[in-house]
């Protein structure tokens, strides 16, 4: 592939020195670097210096060689890995660092001479085996250049059957070069290539392994899809110890027979599906049970905890029993752990299969988006859980029930999603009291979903509830995954509604256990950096909140959190005088996830009252209020009652910010930001209207909930100068007050807002401007004279601050004042 390259693309300003793979008399690194230093000679890189055996002698002259040519050089170096001697690889990266003219290609085979080859730290980029294999595009290529006739379809069978690995394509195409077109072509084709890749393994792969002494081991190993040093030593049956298995894996890698699983945050090999699927079939030739052996291993292998390993041992032996009984017991594990594994195993199995298990179905049904049918066991559970029979209808309720409370929600059905996790909540209780064998370990993992679902329906408290069982769950059964997902979920719960001495609690719970590494653990880690934020915004830690921030980001559109995502951010740009840039973010985001901002979400109250916030603090007051108006009833959430009243308050209609002020009565739970911020808007609402006694007793009550929950934040949505008539007035003696004087920041929000309002008369006026009539055409339509329309004209401009009838226009609809033209 290099020559090919090379040829492809001729550098005439450059040498190239190509260095064969050293023979077996070459040992040392002495020896190899006299052999290129011959090359180097060869094409014509001369020099006075001469070299004595030593091999720093001969190095320091091929250095010297190489820092006085007058061309760049490009080495290539085939397999010096195969020099066992130690120091060639820092030699390589010296070379590079000593030449700048020089570039050097090595291959290798596994990483062997370089520990790490992604940190040698030279200039450097690493194509891996599986980078070099050959895409379908590749194959269609090779298959027109051998002239063989391709039928439909036979690019990308061949390229499934081979993995793409280039020596398996050239036999497969040659297998099928001469292949006529038939009825059951894909089963021809299919037999052609299998019995071509058979033949490789044999006269390649297993002919190696025999001379390297190491064909047994290969044969047994070749059960697993997936091998560490541990998990090998268990699979052949090794006498071996750990450390030897792991050194028979390293020469099998160097060999080329391994590949290394770069993925894996443990040290992983594997062999290429293609020459394991094509081991396993002459296993089974040989009269060899392969399903049999294969079956015996899943068993063992969830002995030992792996249980995605065991799946694919199941499907291979094609034991779909077996297979589905792991994916029913073990799905949630393997959701954390590995869910495209999970879900492309899954798929192997028969439609047919798992249409008669229902949690199997319904886990297919997951990954492939289609709705599932709720099972009768959900909707009528048995009354007693004694029998076996009673037993296993509610586990199957359970699972599948959690597994469509995750559909609908992933679905914007929210409503739907949280009255299905409170049916199974009720049923995981009644099945704990009756039988707990009806409980396995998923149920943790099922109450941290169902709190997730109570948390975007609105329903903190439920939320914190189940998340709090989650939690203690995970605890108990030491499943750190859901433990730290619970106390993330609770910590966010209570940073919503305000108590940042909570949240703090919950965050440090949640960050006792480590990151688990998975595909989940971006969705895991939201909750907490949400939470996090907030509490840093509620202290006024604006350093802290930029972190965590920073380490949230933008949400995906995968993201389930995003409105709790948005929300902080915009509360950011609040507190540090920002709401433009955040407006802009919101809507866009809003946008990407209009199938899941529903009238049952929480995201929809949510950033209803987050927008109204944003235009107060831009001054655009009359969006403000066309947004506030849209909301039937403003009381029914603490933050769009919150938002609405202060609009209120602004622009000036104190009476009507206290009556709104008045309908506070969430009892059943505590929202202490908001509570404050309401009597916030009362305090300077009462202080307009003449009524300082009421105004100091809201301000009493202020200070008294800042005192207890340490919030500092809300003080900075009223101007500072009603801060200090207030505090003048009552004299509190508030020590949150006093800190948060000290270095109170920016104001959130105007002191007063001016609303552009128009009289009926103004709104015909306007109509009628937007259907292009003239001044005579108005003054008929509303029998008036001209000079009566030119006055109401002038009157209209100056409100708008518009200079003819098109500025009057757009001026009219970016203050939301068309609504009734």
């Amino acid at each position: 592939m290099i020559a090919s390259w090379l040829r492809s693309s001729p550098d005439t300003e450059r040498t190239v020195v190509w260095v064969d793979a050293p023979a077996q008399s070459v040992v040392t690194p002495a020896a190899y670097w006299s052999g290129v230093l011959a090359r180097l000679r060869n094409a014509g890189v001369t020099g006075s210096s001469a070299a004595s055996g030593d091999v720093r002698e001969i190095f320091t002259t091929v250095v010297h060689l190489l820092e006085n040519t007058s061309r760049p050089v490009l080495l290539v170096l085939i397999r010096p890995d195969l020099i066992n001697a130690g120091g060639l690889a820092d030699q390589l990266t010296s070379l590079l660092s000593l030449c700048p003219e020089v570039d050097i290609i090595v291959t290798l085979s596994g990483p062997g001479m370089f520990s790490g080859p992604r940190q040698i730290g030279v200039d450097h980029d690493v194509i891996t085996a599986k980078a070099l294999r050959y895409r379908e595009t590749d194959t269609a290529q090779l298959l027109a250049l051998t002239d063989t006739p391709a039928a439909a379809g036979d690019t990308e069978r061949v390229a499934a059957l081979t993995g793409g690995i280039p020596a398996l394509v050239r036999v497969a195409v040659a297998a099928i070069k001469n292949l006529d077109n038939c009825s059951d072509r894909e089963k021809v084709v299919e037999r052609l290539v299998n019995r071509a890749v058979d033949k490789y393994t044999a006269d390649h792969v297993l002919a190696l392994a025999e001379e390297l002494g190491e064909l047994e081991f290969v044969l047994a190993t070749a059960y697993a899809s997936t091998l560490t040093s541990e998990l090998a030593r268990l699979v052949s049956s090794s006498e071996d110890t750990v450390a030897q298995v792991r050194t028979r894996l390293i020469v099998l890698e160097a060999a080329g027979l391994y590949d290394r699983v770069e993925s894996e945050p443990e040290e992983t090999w594997e062999l290429p599906s293609a020459i394991r699927r094509s081991i396993l079939r002459l296993r089974t030739t040989a009269g060899i049970d392969s399903s049999a052996h294969l079956s015996y291993l899943a068993d063992a292998l969830i002995e030992c905890g792996r249980q995605t390993l065991a799946l694919d041992c199941a499907l291979d032996a094609q034991n779909w029993t077996l297979a589905i009984d792991i994916a029913e017991q073990y799905w949630v594990e393997m959701l954390v752990d590995d869910v495209d594994r999970l879900s492309s195993a899954l798929r192997r199995i028969p439609p047919e299969m798992a249409a008669k298990h229902p949690v199997a179905y319904a886990i297919r049904a997951l990954f492939d988006g289609h709705p599932v049918v709720t099972l009768g066991a959900l909707a009528d559970p048995p009354t007693m859980l004694s029998d076996q029979d009673a037993i296993d209808t509610a586990k199957d309720a359970l699972s599948v029930g959690c597994i469509e409370s995750i559909m609908l929600r992933l679905s914007g059905r929210y409503e739907q999603s949280a009255a299905v996790a409170h049916r199974l909540s009720h049923l995981s209780r009644r099945a704990l009291e009756d039988n707990s064998n009806v409980v396995s370990r998923q149920l943790p993992f099922m109450r941290a979903q169902w709190a997730i679902t109570y948390q975007l329906n609105g329903l903190l408290a439920e939320s914190t509830i189940e998340a709090h069982l989650a939690y203690q769950d995970g605890l108990s059964l030491q499943i750190g995954f859901v433990a730290r997902a619970a106390a993330s979920t609770i910590a966010l719960n209570w940073a919503m509604v305000g108590e940042p001495l909570h949240s703090l609690h919950w965050s440090e719970c949640e960050q006792r256990h480590t990151d688990h590494g998975g595909r989940l653990e971006p969705i895991l880690r939201t909750a907490g950096l949400v939470a996090r934020t907030l509490t840093s915004l509620d202290s006024l830690s604006i350093d802290e909140a930029i972190s965590t921030l920073d380490e949230l980001g933008h949400p995906s559109e995968a993201e389930e959190l995003w409105a709790f995502v948005i929300y902080a951010h915009s509360q950011y740009a609040l507190t540090r005088g920002d709401p433009f840039a955040a407006l802009a973010l919101m809507r866009r985001t809003v946008s990407a996830h209009s199938h899941q901002h529903t009238d049952t979400s929480l995201s929809l109250p949510l950033l209803q009252a987050t927008e109204i916030d944003l235009l107060l603090a831009l001054g655009e007051g009359n969006a403000a209020l066309a947004l506030a108006g849209s909301i039937n009833d403003p009381a029914a959430y603490p933050w769009t009652l919150t938002s609405v009243a202060r609009l209120r308050q602004r622009i000036g209609d104190n009476k009507a910010a206290l009556a709104l002020c008045h309908q506070y009565g969430w009892t059943l739970e505590s929202y202490p930001r908001a509570q404050m911020e309401l009597l916030l808007v009362q305090a300077v609402a009462h202080w307009e209207l003449g009524e300082p006694q009421s105004a100091t007793q809201a301000w009493f009550k202020v200070c008294k909930i800042a005192d207890q929950t340490g919030l500092l934040r809300p003080f900075s949505t009223i101007a500072a100068s009603d801060i200090a008539l207030l505090e003048n007035a009552a004299t509190t003696g508030s020590q949150t007050l006093a800190v948060f004087r000290k270095d109170p920041g920016g104001e959130s929000f105007p002191k007063a807002l001016h609303i552009v309002t128009l009289t009926d008369r103004e709104q015909a006026v306007l109509s009628l401007l937007k259907q292009d009539m003239t001044q005579v055409a108005i003054a008929k339509t509303l029998y008036v004279s001209v000079n009566t329309v030119r006055s109401q004209l002038r009157t209209l401009y100056r409100k708008l601050n518009a200079h003819n009838r098109d500025d009057a226009i757009m001026r009219a609809h970016a203050l939301k004042l068309t609504s009734r033209v």
